[in-house]
């Protein structure tokens, strides 16, 4: 189990390397939300890409700009502002 969860932070750590290497910075936006809500809801997301199945395919599917834009945030590249 605690292998597992070792993966898991591992796989999560690469995605956060992979996204933030592959594109350019982005803010998240949601109308109406205090900077409190969104790391909340950031932090909550995290968790649960944490505790996401255990087949690559699950890992595939879940990512935390999904689960943040599944909560009605907008993504907006730094650059754009």
């Amino acid at each position: 189990m605690k292998k597992n969860k070792i993966n898991l932070l591992i796989g999560f750590m690469t995605i956060l390397l992979g996204a933030s290497c592959a594109s350019d910075p982005m803010k998240w936006y949601k109308s109406g939300t205090s900077q409190e809500t969104f790391t909340r809801d950031k932090s909550d997301c995290e968790e649960a890409l944490l505790s996401t199945g255990s087949t690559q395919r699950e890992k595939d599917i879940y990512s935390l700009e999904g689960c943040l834009e599944s909560k009605g945030y907008t993504a907006i590249p730094l650059s754009s502002q």
